[in-house]
C-alpha cells in the first residue's frame, strides 16, 4: 500500500520497505538512503544528496496495536490516515521535514534545523491533539536526544527505538523526550524456582498465576513495554529449556514457536495475558502426554534427578532409594531411557547452568555449586563439552542476543 500526503517541496512521506519491487520508485534519496542504511542497503546514486554537515533530529512513532483491535490491513490504513494528519500538522509548524514508515509499525520524522526543545514541545501538543482521536491503537512519540548529521541518521534511529520502549504499556499516547537507563529484568530465584517447578508438574495453572502476578505487579507500577519484553524473553528461555529433553514432534515444537512469537505482537497487557495462557497451556499439555508415554518408574526416576540435580546425587543413592541394585538401575536407566545415569544428570545440570547464566547475575562459580557441581573445573569441562563453549563465552553470546531482540 502507498499513501500520498499533502506535501510541498520541502514535505514528504515515504513507506520504506524491504520489498525493492514495490518500493522502488521512492525518491528522496531513496528515503536518505534508507535512513542511512539501517537495514545495510546502499544508497541508490550520489545525486540530491543531503550535505554531510545539515542537523537534523529524528522523531519515532510507534503504534501498538491491540491483538484483537483490526487486522493487518486495517492497522496499515489506520496507521496512514494517522500519519497524514500528523505530517499536515506538522508542516504548518515546521518548514523542512521528511516523513517516512519504516516499518508496520514505525514512522519517523526528521526535523531540518529545527530546535529541539520547539520539537519536543510541539510533540506534547500533538499528543494532547491525538488523545480521544480513536481507541483502535497507542501512540508512543519518541524525541531524539541530540542533533545529528546526515550520516548519522542509522544511529539516531536506534535510539529513538530504545526510547520507545521505556514508554509505560499503558492504553495512552506518551512523549518519550529524555532517555532513561533501566536495569534488566531478572526473575527472583523464588520465582524462577516456582516456574520451573510448575513446567515440570504440567501445571499451568500455577505457572500462569505466578506469571500474572508479576504483570499485576507491572501493570500497578507504571512498568516499561521493555520489562514486558524482558519477561517474555525469560519466561520463553524457561520454556524452551524445560521442553527439550521431552524431545517433541516437530508439529508441537511449532504450535510452542508460534505462540512465543505472539508476545512479541502483543500491545496492551490483556494481550499479554492472553498469549501467556495460551503459551502455559500449551507446554502443560505437551509435557503431560510426554509423561504418560514414560514407564511409571523410568518417570520416577527422571523426576528425582530433575528435582534433586543440585544434590550430590549418585547411582548408588538411586538404587538404594528404589530397593535395587545399581548394576541393575543402571541397565534399567539406560534401557528405558536411551541414556545412561551420568548422562542424564550432567544434561539436566548443564541445562539448568545455561538457564541460569542467562538469567541471573550469580557468579560462574555459585553457578557451579547451585546446578551440584562442587568442583568449579569439572563444571567448566562438562559445559564445554556440551556447550561447545566455555560458560562465559556462552553468557556473553546469549546477552548479546537478547539485546539484539530488544
Amino acid at each position: 500500500m502507498r499513501m500520498s500526503m499533502r506535501k510541498g517541496p520541502s514535505h514528504s512521506f515515504k513507506k520504506l520497505g524491504s520489498n525493492s519491487t514495490e518500493f522502488s520508485a521512492l525518491s528522496r534519496l531513496e528515503c536518505l538512503n534508507r535512513l542511512r542504511n539501517i537495514n545495510g542497503i546502499p544508497s541508490a546514486d550520489g545525486s540530491n544528496r543531503l550535505p554531510a554537515n545539515r542537523s537534523c533530529h529524528v522523531v519515532l512513532f510507534h503504534f501498538r496495536f491491540p491483538k484483537a483491535a483490526c487486522v493487518s490491513d486495517e492497522q496499515q490504513v489506520l496507521l496512514h490516515s494517522i500519519a497524514e494528519s500528523l505530517q499536515i500538522r506538522i508542516s504548518e509548524r515546521f518548514n523542512d521535514t521528511d516523513m517516512f514508515q519504516i516499518e508496520t509499525d514505525r514512522v519517523v520524522t526528521i526535523f531540518y534545523g529545527a530546535d529541539r526543545e520547539k520539537i519536543a514541545s510541539f510533540m506534547h501538543t500533538l499528543k494532547q491533539m491525538l488523545i480521544g482521536k480513536n481507541n483502535r491503537c497507542y501512540i508512543t512519540i519518541a524525541v531524539g536526544m541530540q542533533t545529528v548529521r546526515y550520516k548519522e541518521l542509522g544511529s539516531a534511529y536506534l535510539q529513538v527505538q530504545e526510547m520507545a520502549k521505556q514508554a509505560n504499556l499503558t492504553e495512552e499516547i506518551q512523549v518519550v523526550d529524555k532517555l532513561k537507563t533501566a536495569p534488566p529484568l531478572l526473575l527472583s530465584p523464588k520465582h524462577e524456582q516456582a516456574l520451573g517447578s510448575f513446567l515440570q508438574s504440567a501445571n499451568a495453572e500455577g505457572a500462569l498465576q505466578l506469571v500474572s502476578q508479576l504483570i499485576d505487579h507491572f501493570a500497578k507500577s507504571g512498568a516499561t513495554i521493555q520489562a514486558y519484553r524482558h519477561l517474555s524473553i525469560l519466561t520463553a528461555a524457561k520454556v524452551w529449556v524445560h521442553l527439550e529433553p521431552l524431545h517433541l514432534e516437530a508439529e508441537a515444537v511449532e504450535k510452542i514457536y508460534s505462540v512465543i512469537k505472539q508476545l512479541d505482537a502483543c500491545g496492551t497487557v490483556q494481550d499479554y495475558l492472553d498469549t501467556f495462557t495460551e503459551l502455559l497451556e500449551q507446554v502443560a499439555a505437551f509435557t503431560n502426554d510426554a509423561q504418560k508415554q514414560q514407564e511409571p518408574i523410568a518417570g520416577l526416576i527422571m523426576d528425582i534427578l530433575h528435582t534433586r540435580f543440585s544434590q550430590d546425587l549418585s547411582l548408588a543413592y538411586l538404587a538404594q532409594l528404589l530397593n535395587m541394585s545399581p548394576a541393575y538401575l543402571s541397565v534399567f536407566i539406560k534401557e528405558k531411557t536411551g541414556a545412561n545415569f551420568s548422562d542424564h544428570l550432567n544434561e539436566i545440570r548443564i541445562r539448568k547452568a545455561k538457564e541460569l547464566l542467562v538469567v541471573s547475575e550469580l557468579s560462574i562459580q555459585d553457578i557451579s555449586m547451585q546446578v551440584g557441581y562442587a568442583n568449579i573445573t569439572s563444571f567448566n569441562r562438562m559445559f564445554k563439552k556440551q556447550v561447545g563453549l566455555s560458560p562465559g563465552e556462552y553468557r556473553k553470546q546469549q546477552i548479546s542476543e537478547i539485546h539484539k531482540v530488544n
